[in-house]
């Protein structure tokens, strides 16, 4: 009897460590989401940095919800991250609130923002091997707004994810900004009409503008590679026209920001970055008017309602207001006391004869 106990207690030990092991084996190569899902891996993984409590403190982050679509796999393909920069991270009430509302809306994404220190670092980090002209040039800049405008691009080509300035709240979660019609296709950049524009007519300049407040972008994307270095020429450019160096540059120089590295100068490059993919001419006439999002190459083009409804009137055929843009940009009345500045010293100086 002794003996038979002997031999039985191992083969019981045996398999009490060989079933667990067998089931688990069965269920890792039936489905290997049931164990862990690359969301709950990310939220585990990383951690959230941004602050929305008035009292600084980290509110808890819900757990993913498993019947949404899949921001990552079936959409977009970029990472589910929002970026946010400020110039220090004691911001105001109001600020706290409005990227608040990414955190409510989308409780799945990952939240950053980045301050002009930890802006510095993430730009060598990610650029002193591959392009150190760009990092050169973003330490540089002494004009914040122009730094502010590039970050936000070199943040998203970086590493991909939504844009979103620090005065736009999210009112639709982004899972759900692409038609269902698009959703298997090819999208490098999502971006929104600011200004909906009809075509001008040959040799005319591009009327439409895309906002740059919100934007998505792919990792390495195509598309925002073009905008950066179409950036990086135009203010090595003005700084040789001025005979200064980067350090050297001043508002004054400027024709306009949105033309320099804003909006403007956002939408000239991918419209020619679509150009080029598409070996034609890319312009209003492939967007203007649109009611609902068009895919132009692999850039998805929102109609003004999405991004810019208080620039557009709230238009009511246009489909879902997805961000408000609360026009909060301190920027903008530097640039207003620069212009006039400008204007003043040109009707000062002497007529020639």
């Amino acid at each position: 009897m002794r003996s038979n106990l002997k031999t039985v207690r191992p083969l019981g030990l045996a398999l009490a460590l060989i079933i667990p092991f067998a089931i688990f084996f069965y269920l890792y190569a039936e489905d290997p989401q049931t164990l862990l899902s690359p969301k709950t891996e990310l939220l585990h993984s990383e951690a959230i940095v941004i602050q929305t409590s008035p009292t600084g403190a980290v509110p808890p982050q819900p757990l993913p919800d498993n019947n949404k679509p899949l921001f990552t796999e079936e959409i977009y393909r970029v990472p589910d991250k929002v970026w946010h920069s400020a110039k220090f991270d004691n911001l105001t009430e109001n600020q706290r609130g409005w990227i608040g509302s990414w955190t409510k809306t989308n409780p799945y994404c990952r939240q950053e923002l980045l301050t002009d220190r930890s802006a510095q670092a993430f730009v060598r980090a990610y650029f002193h091997e591959t392009r150190p002209d760009i990092v050169e040039l973003y330490e540089a800049l002494p004009i914040a707004i122009l730094r502010a405008d590039l970050l936000r691009y070199l943040i998203v080509l970086a590493e991909g994810g939504v844009w979103g300035d620090l005065d736009v709240t999210c009112e639709k979660d982004v899972a759900e900004w692409v038609p269902p019609e698009y959703r298997n296709r090819t999208i490098d950049m999502i971006v929104g009409l600011e200004f909906d524009m009809p075509w001008r007519g040959p040799g005319k300049p591009i009327a439409s503008q895309f906002c740059n407040w919100v934007f998505v972008g792919r990792k390495s994307s195509r598309n925002l590679q073009v905008v950066v270095d179409a950036v990086v020429a135009k203010l090595k450019q003005i700084a040789h026209e001025n005979n200064v160096t980067i350090s050297g540059l001043t508002l004054e120089m400027l024709s306009d920001v949105v033309d320099v590295t804003g909006p403007k100068m956002m939408t000239i490059a991918i419209l020619d970055s679509l150009g080029q993919l598409l070996n034609r001419t890319v312009d209003d006439r492939d967007f203007a008017g649109i009611k609902q999002p068009k895919l132009v190459g692999d850039v998805l083009i929102m109609p003004g309602n999405s991004f810019a409804a208080n620039q557009n009137n709230h238009p009511t055929d246009q489909g879902d207001i997805l961000v408000n843009h609360h026009y909060e940009g301190s920027w903008k009345k530097e640039d207003a006391e620069a212009k006039e500045r400008k204007k003043q010293k040109q009707h000062a100086a002497p007529t020639p004869k």
